[in-house]
């Protein structure tokens, strides 16, 4: 069977034989006989070729039943395999690795492009697939399990949230104007550490991706409705005073700051296009131009660029805004 599968390549595999009825162990060194029943795994384009080495495709229902398929994440702790590609992983975990393909590569919170050539780090997050005792064996020598499920690290949570609240509530004075992050600012802060810990250790932190959107849903309408119901009035009184100089004005604030950042991102920082439009979403701190980036892009590349414009941009408006009202107040 193992003649066959080299054969094959790509790293085609029997994952089960069946034999008048009966499962016959599938290992390398099993000899096939005419009118097996077995189950293949491996990538589509060598499974659709492998009929012609072996033989018709059949429906298998019943030979299909008995697999019971798994995804793992195993964050990387083996240091034998740091700095290694996954074809040296493959060849020095052996039949380990017999029967498990690597569906996607985490590495500090980044998808990482999957290819043969691709290193392998300590602390990197692997999503392994295959049949379970095969993904569960092959878990083994590579690191630490991460079990998915629909539980939600508190602890971690509501300490990052009390932390960022107890920040908040410090002040301190530069020359004569008295800066405070407030509750918003600490907790933004915070979570931008505790965000960079979970790229660390992804064991901690363990957040549903679900609740996740559900919180980010609400906090954002929560967030529009109450700006608006706190200001509606004045900006309508402030349109009626000033109309068309304060529209203009918004124009001019809110477009001259992103074309030169355009213009200095893609001709002196040679930076993509695609990413420059990411910074740009995430210094103007608006969730929905980044969602609208990703799906114009039709891909995730942009979010490369939100993270640092992000943070810096929210952090300063939190800081700037007592700064601008004790320049302007005159009381």
């Amino acid at each position: 069977m193992g003649a066959i599968e080299d054969h094959i390549g790509q790293r085609v595999v029997f994952g089960r034989i069946v034999r008048d009825s009966r499962d016959v162990e599938s290992k390398r060194e099993t000899v096939l006989e005419s009118g097996d029943e077995v189950v293949l795994a491996g990538p589509a384009s060598a499974l659709i070729k492998a009929g012609t080495s072996i033989g018709p495709e059949i429906e298998g229902a019943e030979v299909l039943r008995e697999i019971s398929g798994d995804a793992l994440g195993v964050l990387v702790t083996n240091n034998t395999l740091h700095g290694r590609t996954l074809n040296e992983i493959a060849d020095r975990v052996g039949d380990a690795a017999r029967g498990v393909f690597l569906r996607d590569l985490t590495r500090r919170g980044q998808e990482v492009p999957v290819t043969p050539e691709t290193m392998i780090y300590v602390g990197d997050v692997m999503t392994l697939v295959g049949a379970t005792h095969d993904v569960e064996r092959a878990a083994a020598k590579v690191g630490q399990v991460m079990r998915y499920g629909d539980r939600t690290d508190i602890a971690f949570l509501a300490a990052g949230i009390a932390a960022g609240l107890l920040i908040g509530l410090l002040s301190f004075k530069v020359g004569s104007f008295a800066i405070a992050l407030g509750g918003a600012g600490g907790t933004l802060l915070v979570g931008l550490i505790c965000g960079w810990l979970r790229t660390r250790r992804p064991t901690v932190g363990s957040f549903p991706p679900a609740a996740q959107q559900t919180l980010s849903d609400i906090g954002l309408g929560g967030f529009i409705a109450s700006i608006g119901l706190a200001n509606g009035p004045a900006a309508i009184a402030a349109i009626q005073s000033h109309g068309l100089m304060l529209f203009s004005l918004g124009i001019v604030v809110t477009l001259v700051p992103m074309t030169i950042a355009t213009i200095v991102a893609y001709r002196i920082l040679h930076l993509n296009p695609v990413i420059i439009c990411g910074a740009l979403a995430g210094a103007m701190t608006v969730d929905a131009a980044v969602t609208g980036t990703c799906e114009r892009a039709d891909s995730q590349t942009p979010v490369l660029g939100v993270a640092v414009p992000y943070a810096v941009g929210n952090v300063l408006l939190t800081i700037l805004g007592p700064v601008i009202v004790t320049l302007t107040y005159s009381g």
